[in-house]
């Protein structure tokens, strides 16, 4: 990879691992127990950061999004101190996406008001649902008044941009019991909703208990159900669904998912964060150790692996994430064989010079990707 011949990276992805709790349904590079680690690791996140403005070329930043973990349960100090170096290494567009997720007990009016002085104007609470037997089997240690406190709190604090992230299929969950969280979703009124299906990550709690035999599988067409209720409530409210899991009013769509969903250069920093970098051609893509005190010891070179792409599979990333999206993308040649075989079963269709999903696609994705890749 030469780093001189690449397009400009102008997003940045942050992992902040750390988490009060690890939720059974959880698979993500997420630690409960850590707290101790905060300061070392926001230190390494600033010499990792300051290694890679010296290394890559980044453009003016579009976009910044802190994930995680739990990113909102940084102390306010290091929050602010963390954002602060961002702004001083690299130049941020004028209104650039600043998107931190949060988790509705661990956001208050101290953090709040450190997140707006350090440039935060998107937010990301992760609601997952409104019904008490979802979240208990979810391990999720939250509930349904927490998020609306948490989320009022945001408004006042002057937030204009907040997304809510929910979970369906989960067991036990019936359609008047989702109805009841979308609802309670729509009545706050965010910017932008997130419907996640429910999967069993091995490896996770809720993996073990379904082999156990303790909890029961959610059958496909009740899948199905849930999601095609979501689709109907969300489009009676207002939003408009653009990708395959996301619904946001006009203009409001996550610009800094967008840019994965487009194949953009994307800097991941981070234990286990991923990038993304490409020369037009090819691709190349890397990530992080994964334990954050093995992070910490790396001392700004922290990169444990990655992968070339050549011109063929990145151009089939670049096909099978598109999809993803309702404007779909202009196929490059190459694809046409493919595209003709998910035209003729009804996943994908023509609009002009683009192909976009159907809706059946949009909901049967993943015979998109198989087809393509």
């Amino acid at each position: 990879m030469d780093p001189s011949a690449l397009r400009p990276v102008k997003h940045l992805y942050i992992h902040v691992p750390f988490c009060r709790h690890k939720c059974g349904y959880c698979d993500f590079n997420a630690y409960a127990g850590m707290d101790r680690l905060m300061p070392d690791y926001v230190a390494a996140l600033k010499h990792e950061l300051a290694e890679a403005r010296f290394r890559f070329a980044f453009g003016s930043l579009a976009t910044v999004y802190l994930g995680g973990g739990t990113p909102s349960l940084l102390p306010a100090g290091l929050m602010r101190e963390l954002l602060a170096e961002v702004r001083r290494l690299f130049e941020l567009d004028p209104g650039a996406e600043v998107t931190l997720e949060a988790n509705p007990a661990s956001t208050d009016e101290e953090r709040l008001e450190a997140w707006q002085e350090a440039g935060v104007n998107r937010l990301s609470l992760g609601v997952q649902g409104f019904d008490r037997r979802a979240l208990a089997v979810l391990e999720r240690r939250t509930d349904g008044a927490q998020a609306v406190r948490a989320f009022r709190a945001a408004r006042a604090a002057g937030f204009a941009n907040i997304s809510l992230d929910l979970i369906y299929a989960v067991p036990f969950q019936d359609a008047a019991s989702w109805r009841h969280t979308l609802r309670r979703a729509v009545e706050l009124e965010p910017e932008h909703i997130s419907c996640y299906c429910l999967s069993f990550e091995e490896g996770t709690l809720l993996f073990r208990r379904r082999e156990r035999g303790v909890l029961p599988e959610v059958a496909g067409d009740i899948q199905w159900e849930l999601l095609d209720l979501a689709t109907e409530e969300l489009a009676t409210a207002g939003y408009e669904r653009y990708e395959v899991s996301s619904w946001a009013r006009p203009g409001r769509q996550s610009r800094h998912n967008t840019a994965y969903w487009e194949c953009r250069p994307v800097y991941g920093a981070g234990a286990g964060a991923h990038s993304y970098a490409t020369d037009g051609r090819r691709a190349w893509r890397w990530w992080n150790v994964a334990r954050p005190r093995e992070y910490i010891a790396a001392a700004g070179e922290p990169r444990a692996d990655g992968e070339e792409l050549d011109e063929r599979k990145a151009l089939a990333e670049a096909v099978m994430l598109g999809l993803r999206k309702t404007s779909g993308l202009a196929a490059p040649p190459g694809f046409e064989a493919e595209l003709a075989e998910l035209e003729a079963e009804g996943l994908v269709s023509r609009a002009g010079d683009r192909h976009v999903p159907t809706r059946r696609g949009l909901d049967l994705h993943n015979q998109i990707a198989l087809a393509v890749l």
